[in-house]
Protein backbone atom coordinates (compact mmCIF):
# COMPACT_ATOMS: atom_id res chain seq x y z
CA UNK A 1 0.00 0.00 0.00
CA UNK A 2 2.49 2.51 1.18
CA UNK A 3 4.76 1.86 -1.98
CA UNK A 4 1.53 2.53 -4.49
CA UNK A 5 0.84 5.29 -2.56
CA UNK A 6 4.49 6.70 -2.63
CA UNK A 7 4.35 5.95 -6.80
CA UNK A 8 1.51 8.25 -7.08
CA UNK A 9 1.81 12.32 -8.42
CA UNK A 10 1.64 14.94 -5.42
CA UNK A 11 -1.91 15.75 -5.87
CA UNK A 12 -3.11 12.33 -6.43
CA UNK A 13 -1.32 11.49 -3.39
CA UNK A 14 -3.20 14.20 -0.96
CA UNK A 15 -6.52 12.35 -2.53
CA UNK A 16 -5.81 8.74 -1.79
CA UNK A 17 -4.55 9.88 1.39
CA UNK A 18 -8.00 11.74 2.66
CA UNK A 19 -9.93 9.02 0.81
CA UNK A 20 -8.01 6.43 3.02
CA UNK A 21 -8.29 7.99 6.19
CA UNK A 22 -11.86 8.89 5.52
CA UNK A 23 -12.65 5.11 5.56
CA UNK A 24 -10.79 3.38 8.02
CA UNK A 25 -12.04 6.14 10.29
CA UNK A 26 -15.53 5.05 9.42
CA UNK A 27 -14.67 1.85 10.41
CA UNK A 28 -13.45 2.69 13.75
CA UNK A 29 -16.53 5.22 14.81
CA UNK A 30 -18.66 1.96 13.50
CA UNK A 31 -16.98 -0.02 16.19
CA UNK A 32 -19.11 -0.82 19.43
CA UNK A 33 -16.97 0.84 21.65
CA UNK A 34 -17.24 3.88 19.63
CA UNK A 35 -20.62 4.31 20.39
CA UNK A 36 -23.03 5.31 23.45
CA UNK A 37 -25.69 2.34 24.05
CA UNK A 38 -28.51 4.03 22.56
CA UNK A 39 -26.83 5.18 19.04
CA UNK A 40 -28.66 4.58 16.25
CA UNK A 41 -26.57 5.39 13.35
CA UNK A 42 -26.03 3.64 10.73
CA UNK A 43 -22.82 2.89 8.60
CA UNK A 44 -23.59 5.40 6.36
CA UNK A 45 -23.63 8.16 9.00
CA UNK A 46 -20.35 7.15 10.28
CA UNK A 47 -18.54 7.88 6.43
CA UNK A 48 -20.51 10.82 6.26
CA UNK A 49 -19.46 12.19 10.42
CA UNK A 50 -15.68 10.96 9.23
CA UNK A 51 -15.24 12.91 6.15
CA UNK A 52 -16.67 15.57 7.52
CA UNK A 53 -14.07 15.78 10.48
CA UNK A 54 -11.12 14.56 7.69
CA UNK A 55 -12.39 17.15 5.61
CA UNK A 56 -12.28 19.68 8.59
CA UNK A 57 -15.60 20.75 7.80
CA UNK A 58 -18.58 20.46 10.38
CA UNK A 59 -21.84 19.40 9.14
CA UNK A 60 -23.41 16.49 11.02
CA UNK A 61 -26.17 13.81 10.69
CA UNK A 62 -26.10 12.65 14.01
CA UNK A 63 -25.49 14.84 17.13
CA UNK A 64 -21.86 13.91 18.54
CA UNK A 65 -22.21 14.26 21.78
CA UNK A 66 -25.46 12.01 22.02
CA UNK A 67 -24.23 9.01 19.16
CA UNK A 68 -20.06 8.89 20.16
CA UNK A 69 -18.55 7.19 24.13
CA UNK A 70 -15.78 9.17 25.07
CA UNK A 71 -13.53 6.41 22.63
CA UNK A 72 -15.84 7.31 19.58
CA UNK A 73 -14.99 11.19 20.84
CA UNK A 74 -11.21 10.26 21.21
CA UNK A 75 -11.67 8.97 17.60
CA UNK A 76 -13.53 12.16 16.65
CA UNK A 77 -10.78 14.04 17.52
CA UNK A 78 -7.98 12.37 16.20
CA UNK A 79 -9.57 12.54 12.55
CA UNK A 80 -9.92 15.70 12.90
CA UNK A 81 -6.01 16.62 13.58
CA UNK A 82 -5.23 14.29 10.66
CA UNK A 83 -7.86 16.32 8.49
CA UNK A 84 -6.68 19.47 9.62
CA UNK A 85 -2.82 19.05 9.49
CA UNK A 86 -2.91 16.52 6.70
CA UNK A 87 -2.13 12.74 6.34
CA UNK A 88 0.95 13.87 4.18
CA UNK A 89 2.53 16.52 6.70
CA UNK A 90 1.90 13.40 9.59
CA UNK A 91 3.87 10.85 7.45
CA UNK A 92 6.33 13.59 6.28
CA UNK A 93 7.14 14.34 10.39
CA UNK A 94 7.76 11.14 10.72
CA UNK A 95 10.28 10.41 8.43
CA UNK A 96 12.14 13.61 8.86
CA UNK A 97 12.35 12.66 12.60
CA UNK A 98 13.75 9.23 12.07
CA UNK A 99 15.41 9.18 8.81
CA UNK A 100 17.51 12.01 7.00
CA UNK A 101 16.37 12.62 3.72
CA UNK A 102 12.57 12.47 2.10
CA UNK A 103 12.62 11.20 -1.58
CA UNK A 104 11.43 13.92 -4.24
CA UNK A 105 7.72 12.92 -4.47
CA UNK A 106 7.09 12.82 -0.68
CA UNK A 107 8.92 16.11 -0.66
CA UNK A 108 7.01 17.61 -3.38
CA UNK A 109 3.72 16.11 -1.42
CA UNK A 110 4.14 17.59 0.97
CA UNK A 111 5.18 21.18 -0.41
CA UNK A 112 1.93 20.70 -2.38
CA UNK A 113 -0.19 20.02 0.55
CA UNK A 114 0.83 22.62 3.11
CA UNK A 115 1.51 25.30 -0.01
CA UNK A 116 5.26 25.34 1.01
CA UNK A 117 6.92 28.03 -0.87
CA UNK A 118 9.81 29.28 2.15
CA UNK A 119 13.56 30.07 1.36
CA UNK A 120 14.20 27.96 4.89
CA UNK A 121 14.36 23.82 4.84
CA UNK A 122 11.19 21.85 4.56
CA UNK A 123 12.18 20.14 7.77
CA UNK A 124 11.97 23.40 9.89
CA UNK A 125 9.10 24.13 8.33
CA UNK A 126 7.17 21.06 8.74
CA UNK A 127 8.84 20.99 12.65
CA UNK A 128 7.11 24.39 13.06
CA UNK A 129 3.67 23.40 11.74
CA UNK A 130 3.28 21.01 14.27
CA UNK A 131 4.84 22.79 17.11
CA UNK A 132 2.70 25.72 16.34
CA UNK A 133 -0.41 23.70 16.22
CA UNK A 134 0.20 22.12 19.34
CA UNK A 135 1.15 25.29 21.05
CA UNK A 136 -1.62 27.17 20.26
CA UNK A 137 -4.04 24.21 20.91
CA UNK A 138 -2.52 23.91 23.95
CA UNK A 139 -3.15 27.35 25.18
CA UNK A 140 -6.92 27.76 24.24
CA UNK A 141 -7.35 24.08 25.62
CA UNK A 142 -6.03 26.13 28.87
CA UNK A 143 -8.00 29.00 28.41
CA UNK A 144 -11.42 27.71 27.90
CA UNK A 145 -10.41 24.76 30.85
CA UNK A 146 -11.33 28.04 32.83
CA UNK A 147 -14.74 28.10 31.64
CA UNK A 148 -15.78 24.00 31.36
CA UNK A 149 -13.91 22.65 34.22
CA UNK A 150 -16.63 24.58 36.84
CA UNK A 151 -19.20 23.80 34.89
CA UNK A 152 -18.41 19.82 33.66
CA UNK A 153 -15.63 18.64 36.39
CA UNK A 154 -12.40 18.30 35.97
CA UNK A 155 -12.32 15.43 33.65
CA UNK A 156 -15.14 16.01 31.36
CA UNK A 157 -14.37 19.63 31.53
CA UNK A 158 -10.67 18.95 30.53
CA UNK A 159 -11.55 16.97 27.52
CA UNK A 160 -14.81 19.29 26.73
CA UNK A 161 -11.91 22.27 26.71
CA UNK A 162 -8.86 20.03 24.52
CA UNK A 163 -11.99 18.72 22.11
CA UNK A 164 -12.98 22.27 21.73
CA UNK A 165 -9.86 23.30 21.01
CA UNK A 166 -8.54 20.50 18.06
CA UNK A 167 -11.81 21.68 16.31
CA UNK A 168 -11.55 25.23 16.49
CA UNK A 169 -8.19 25.29 15.47
CA UNK A 170 -8.07 22.79 12.62
CA UNK A 171 -11.27 24.60 11.49
CA UNK A 172 -13.24 21.64 11.59
CA UNK A 173 -16.64 23.11 14.18
CA UNK A 174 -17.47 20.21 16.07
CA UNK A 175 -18.35 20.50 19.31
CA UNK A 176 -19.56 18.00 22.03
CA UNK A 177 -21.48 20.43 23.74
CA UNK A 178 -24.89 18.48 22.90
CA UNK A 179 -27.64 19.82 20.71
CA UNK A 180 -27.49 23.33 22.15
CA UNK A 181 -23.91 23.86 20.74
CA UNK A 182 -22.20 27.01 21.86
CA UNK A 183 -25.66 28.76 21.49
CA UNK A 184 -25.83 28.52 25.29
CA UNK A 185 -21.77 30.56 24.98
CA UNK A 186 -23.12 32.99 22.38
CA UNK A 187 -22.24 36.34 25.08
CA UNK A 188 -19.76 34.55 26.96
CA UNK A 189 -16.44 36.60 25.99
CA UNK A 190 -13.75 33.69 27.50
CA UNK A 191 -15.49 31.03 25.24
CA UNK A 192 -15.91 33.30 22.15
CA UNK A 193 -12.70 35.47 22.06
CA UNK A 194 -10.57 32.11 22.83
CA UNK A 195 -12.24 30.04 20.31
CA UNK A 196 -12.35 32.94 17.63
CA UNK A 197 -8.27 33.23 18.60
CA UNK A 198 -7.71 29.90 17.70
CA UNK A 199 -10.17 29.61 14.11
CA UNK A 200 -8.00 32.68 12.93
CA UNK A 201 -4.82 31.37 13.79
CA UNK A 202 -5.62 28.08 12.15
CA UNK A 203 -7.21 29.88 8.67
CA UNK A 204 -4.05 31.87 8.43
CA UNK A 205 -2.25 29.95 6.89
CA UNK A 206 0.83 26.69 7.88
CA UNK A 207 3.30 29.71 5.58
CA UNK A 208 2.37 32.70 7.21
CA UNK A 209 2.61 31.30 10.94
CA UNK A 210 6.35 30.15 9.86
CA UNK A 211 6.94 34.04 8.27
CA UNK A 212 5.49 35.35 11.63
CA UNK A 213 7.67 32.96 13.94
CA UNK A 214 10.61 34.01 11.47
CA UNK A 215 10.61 37.56 12.15
CA UNK A 216 9.50 37.72 15.94
CA UNK A 217 12.52 35.27 16.91
CA UNK A 218 14.72 37.14 14.49
CA UNK A 219 13.26 40.48 16.18
CA UNK A 220 12.45 41.69 12.44
CA UNK A 221 10.51 44.79 11.96
CA UNK A 222 6.84 43.74 10.68
CA UNK A 223 8.05 45.91 7.15
CA UNK A 224 10.10 42.72 6.70
CA UNK A 225 6.86 40.09 6.10
CA UNK A 226 6.76 38.39 3.13
CA UNK A 227 4.39 39.77 0.78
CA UNK A 228 2.22 37.52 0.63
CA UNK A 229 1.34 36.94 4.77
CA UNK A 230 0.93 40.68 4.74
CA UNK A 231 -1.74 40.19 2.01
CA UNK A 232 -3.22 37.78 3.98
CA UNK A 233 -3.10 39.70 7.47
CA UNK A 234 -4.69 42.75 5.52
CA UNK A 235 -7.67 41.30 3.71
CA UNK A 236 -7.99 38.84 6.88
CA UNK A 237 -8.54 42.20 8.63
CA UNK A 238 -10.89 43.87 5.94
CA UNK A 239 -13.18 40.33 5.85
CA UNK A 240 -13.71 40.03 9.43
CA UNK A 241 -14.50 43.99 9.91
CA UNK A 242 -16.80 43.44 6.86
CA UNK A 243 -18.89 40.64 8.24
CA UNK A 244 -19.36 41.96 11.99
CA UNK A 245 -20.88 44.83 10.40
CA UNK A 246 -22.74 43.37 7.62
CA UNK A 247 -24.39 41.06 9.88
CA UNK A 248 -25.06 43.52 13.36
CA UNK A 249 -26.57 45.75 10.64
CA UNK A 250 -28.89 43.18 9.03
CA UNK A 251 -29.51 41.07 12.33
CA UNK A 252 -29.78 43.96 14.79
CA UNK A 253 -33.28 44.25 14.77
CA UNK A 254 -34.47 40.25 14.61
CA UNK A 255 -35.68 39.41 17.77
CA UNK A 256 -35.27 35.95 17.08
CA UNK A 257 -30.93 36.71 16.59
CA UNK A 258 -29.95 39.76 18.22
CA UNK A 259 -32.56 41.76 18.77
CA UNK A 260 -33.01 40.95 22.47
CA UNK A 261 -28.89 41.73 23.02
CA UNK A 262 -27.47 44.34 24.11
CA UNK A 263 -25.32 46.42 21.53
CA UNK A 264 -21.66 44.87 23.29
CA UNK A 265 -23.84 41.15 23.05
CA UNK A 266 -24.68 41.74 19.39
CA UNK A 267 -21.53 43.03 18.72
CA UNK A 268 -19.48 40.03 20.21
CA UNK A 269 -21.96 37.75 18.40
CA UNK A 270 -21.82 38.83 15.03
CA UNK A 271 -18.04 38.99 15.72
CA UNK A 272 -18.14 35.32 16.51
CA UNK A 273 -20.34 34.68 13.23
CA UNK A 274 -18.24 37.15 11.24
CA UNK A 275 -15.17 34.89 12.35
CA UNK A 276 -16.85 31.11 11.70
CA UNK A 277 -18.87 31.69 8.37
CA UNK A 278 -15.03 32.07 6.81
CA UNK A 279 -13.97 28.75 7.99
CA UNK A 280 -15.09 27.13 10.96
CA UNK A 281 -18.48 25.93 11.47
CA UNK A 282 -19.51 26.93 15.17
CA UNK A 283 -22.59 28.77 15.66
CA UNK A 284 -23.86 30.90 18.14
CA UNK A 285 -27.41 31.53 16.33
CA UNK A 286 -30.03 29.76 14.69
CA UNK A 287 -29.63 30.30 11.35
CA UNK A 288 -33.52 29.38 10.49
CA UNK A 289 -33.91 32.68 12.21
CA UNK A 290 -31.68 34.64 10.11
CA UNK A 291 -33.55 36.80 7.73
CA UNK A 292 -32.45 36.07 4.05
CA UNK A 293 -30.08 38.80 2.98
CA UNK A 294 -27.75 37.85 6.26
CA UNK A 295 -27.35 34.03 4.85
CA UNK A 296 -26.66 35.69 1.46
CA UNK A 297 -23.99 37.96 3.25
CA UNK A 298 -22.87 34.46 4.98
CA UNK A 299 -22.87 32.48 1.83
CA UNK A 300 -20.64 35.37 0.19
CA UNK A 301 -17.81 35.26 3.01
CA UNK A 302 -18.37 31.60 2.99
CA UNK A 303 -17.67 31.12 -0.74
CA UNK A 304 -14.30 33.18 -0.32
CA UNK A 305 -13.07 31.59 2.43
CA UNK A 306 -9.49 31.82 4.57
CA UNK A 307 -5.68 31.47 3.60
CA UNK A 308 -4.37 28.93 1.17
CA UNK A 309 -2.01 26.04 3.00
CA UNK A 310 -3.76 25.88 6.11
CA UNK A 311 -6.67 24.28 7.62
CA UNK A 312 -9.41 26.74 5.95
CA UNK A 313 -11.71 26.21 2.91
CA UNK A 314 -13.38 28.46 0.14
CA UNK A 315 -11.95 29.93 -2.86
CA UNK A 316 -9.22 31.50 -0.76
CA UNK A 317 -8.51 35.33 0.57
CA UNK A 318 -5.62 35.53 -1.91
CA UNK A 319 -7.59 34.24 -4.76
CA UNK A 320 -9.92 36.40 -4.80
CA UNK A 321 -7.63 39.63 -4.64
CA UNK A 322 -6.07 38.39 -7.44
CA UNK A 323 -9.69 38.58 -9.37
CA UNK A 324 -10.42 42.01 -8.20
CA UNK A 325 -6.68 43.03 -9.01
CA UNK A 326 -7.26 41.98 -12.74
CA UNK A 327 -10.82 42.93 -13.01
CA UNK A 328 -9.76 46.76 -11.69
CA UNK A 329 -6.74 46.34 -14.16
CA UNK A 330 -9.13 45.65 -17.16
CA UNK A 331 -11.79 48.66 -16.16
CA UNK A 332 -8.90 51.11 -15.82
CA UNK A 333 -7.30 49.56 -19.31
CA UNK A 334 -3.68 49.33 -17.11
CA UNK A 335 -1.01 47.02 -19.00
CA UNK A 336 -0.32 44.92 -15.31
CA UNK A 337 -1.78 43.74 -12.91
CA UNK A 338 -0.94 45.34 -9.69
CA UNK A 339 -1.81 44.83 -5.95
CA UNK A 340 -0.45 46.61 -2.96
CA UNK A 341 2.45 47.82 -5.28
CA UNK A 342 3.27 44.68 -6.25
CA UNK A 343 2.79 43.02 -10.21
CA UNK A 344 1.01 40.10 -10.18
CA UNK A 345 2.32 37.33 -12.81
CA UNK A 346 0.08 36.40 -15.40
CA UNK A 347 0.72 32.18 -14.10
CA UNK A 348 -0.71 33.29 -10.93
CA UNK A 349 -3.90 35.44 -12.99
CA UNK A 350 -4.31 32.31 -14.96
CA UNK A 351 -4.54 30.20 -12.03
CA UNK A 352 -7.29 32.01 -10.02
CA UNK A 353 -9.55 32.15 -13.19
CA UNK A 354 -9.19 28.13 -13.04
CA UNK A 355 -9.93 27.85 -9.73
CA UNK A 356 -13.00 30.20 -9.60
CA UNK A 357 -14.06 28.41 -12.92
CA UNK A 358 -13.60 25.21 -11.38
CA UNK A 359 -15.11 25.80 -7.75
CA UNK A 360 -18.42 27.82 -9.83
CA UNK A 361 -18.98 25.20 -12.15
CA UNK A 362 -18.61 22.49 -9.37
CA UNK A 363 -21.35 24.94 -6.43
CA UNK A 364 -23.65 25.49 -9.56
CA UNK A 365 -23.96 21.04 -10.78
CA UNK A 366 -24.67 20.30 -6.88
CA UNK A 367 -27.17 23.02 -6.53
CA UNK A 368 -28.77 21.66 -9.34
CA UNK A 369 -28.21 18.17 -8.32
CA UNK A 370 -29.27 18.97 -4.38
CA UNK A 371 -32.23 20.90 -6.06
CA UNK A 372 -33.50 17.96 -8.03
CA UNK A 373 -33.20 14.96 -5.35
CA UNK A 374 -34.19 16.87 -2.74
CA UNK A 375 -37.35 17.95 -4.12
CA UNK A 376 -38.40 21.00 -1.80
CA UNK A 377 -38.49 23.94 -3.63
CA UNK A 378 -39.51 26.32 -0.58
CA UNK A 379 -35.68 25.45 1.27
CA UNK A 380 -33.36 26.48 -1.84
CA UNK A 381 -32.24 29.40 0.25
CA UNK A 382 -30.97 26.71 2.68
CA UNK A 383 -29.71 24.41 0.31
CA UNK A 384 -27.77 27.12 -1.36
CA UNK A 385 -26.02 27.79 2.27
CA UNK A 386 -25.75 24.04 2.46
CA UNK A 387 -23.64 23.37 -0.74
CA UNK A 388 -21.21 26.71 0.23
CA UNK A 389 -21.00 25.33 3.20
CA UNK A 390 -19.55 22.05 2.31
CA UNK A 391 -17.51 23.46 -0.75
CA UNK A 392 -15.82 25.72 1.10
CA UNK A 393 -15.60 23.26 4.28
CA UNK A 394 -17.54 25.80 6.64
CA UNK A 395 -19.39 23.23 8.37
CA UNK A 396 -23.18 25.78 9.02
CA UNK A 397 -26.14 24.71 8.66
CA UNK A 398 -29.89 25.53 8.78
CA UNK A 399 -30.43 22.16 10.67
CA UNK A 400 -30.78 20.19 7.24
CA UNK A 401 -28.45 18.14 6.90
CA UNK A 402 -29.78 15.80 9.05
CA UNK A 403 -33.22 15.72 7.00
CA UNK A 404 -31.29 15.05 3.75
CA UNK A 405 -31.51 11.74 2.10
CA UNK A 406 -28.35 9.49 0.92
CA UNK A 407 -28.36 11.14 -2.66
CA UNK A 408 -27.93 14.72 -1.31
CA UNK A 409 -25.46 13.67 1.10
CA UNK A 410 -23.47 11.89 -1.01
CA UNK A 411 -23.35 15.16 -3.11
CA UNK A 412 -22.37 16.87 0.04
CA UNK A 413 -19.46 14.42 0.78
CA UNK A 414 -17.41 14.53 -2.77
CA UNK A 415 -18.26 18.63 -1.76
CA UNK A 416 -16.57 18.33 0.96
CA UNK A 417 -13.61 16.34 -0.51
CA UNK A 418 -13.46 18.64 -3.09
CA UNK A 419 -13.30 21.68 -0.70
CA UNK A 420 -10.59 20.17 1.19
CA UNK A 421 -8.18 19.21 -1.21
CA UNK A 422 -8.91 21.29 -3.54
CA UNK A 423 -11.14 21.59 -7.09
CA UNK A 424 -8.42 22.40 -9.07
CA UNK A 425 -6.28 19.81 -7.21
CA UNK A 426 -9.06 17.45 -7.15
CA UNK A 427 -9.26 17.45 -10.83
CA UNK A 428 -5.39 17.13 -11.53
CA UNK A 429 -5.07 14.14 -9.67
CA UNK A 430 -7.49 12.47 -12.01
CA UNK A 431 -5.78 14.14 -15.15
CA UNK A 432 -3.41 12.97 -17.46
CA UNK A 433 -0.74 15.72 -17.46
CA UNK A 434 1.61 14.70 -20.26
CA UNK A 435 1.10 16.87 -22.97
CA UNK A 436 0.95 15.11 -26.35
CA UNK A 437 2.63 16.67 -29.30
CA UNK A 438 -0.90 18.19 -30.65
CA UNK A 439 -1.83 19.74 -27.32
CA UNK A 440 1.57 21.52 -27.05
CA UNK A 441 1.07 23.05 -30.55
CA UNK A 442 0.31 27.18 -30.87
CA UNK A 443 -1.89 27.96 -33.90
CA UNK A 444 -2.71 31.03 -35.59
CA UNK A 445 -4.49 34.17 -33.56
CA UNK A 446 -8.21 34.14 -33.22
CA UNK A 447 -10.74 37.17 -32.90
CA UNK A 448 -13.00 36.37 -30.52
CA UNK A 449 -15.99 38.81 -29.46
CA UNK A 450 -16.76 38.36 -25.79
CA UNK A 451 -18.89 39.95 -23.13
Amino acid sequence: MYRFLTSQPPARRIFISFALVSFLGSLALSLPIAQTPTSLATYFDHLFMAVSMVCVTGLSVVPLSETYSIWGQIIAMLLIQIGGLGFISFIGIFYLQFQQKLSFSNRAAIQESTSYTQPRSLKSFVKSVFLITFLLEGIGALLLSFRFVPLLGWAEGLFTSIFLAVSAFCNAGFDNLGRSSLIQYQTDPLVILTISFLIITGGLGFSVWFDLQTNLLEKHPLKCLRFHTKIVLGASLFLLAFGTISTLISEYHNPATLGTLNFWDSFLVAFFQSVTVRTAGFSTVDFTQMRPASIIFLAHQMFIGGAPGGTAGGLKVTTFLVLLAYARAEILGLPHVNLWKRTVSPKTVQKSFTILMVYFVSLMSSLALLSYFDGDSHRFLYIMMEAVSALSTVGVSANLTPTLNQACLTIIMLLMFMGRIGPLTLLISFADRTPSRKSTLKYAKANLLVG
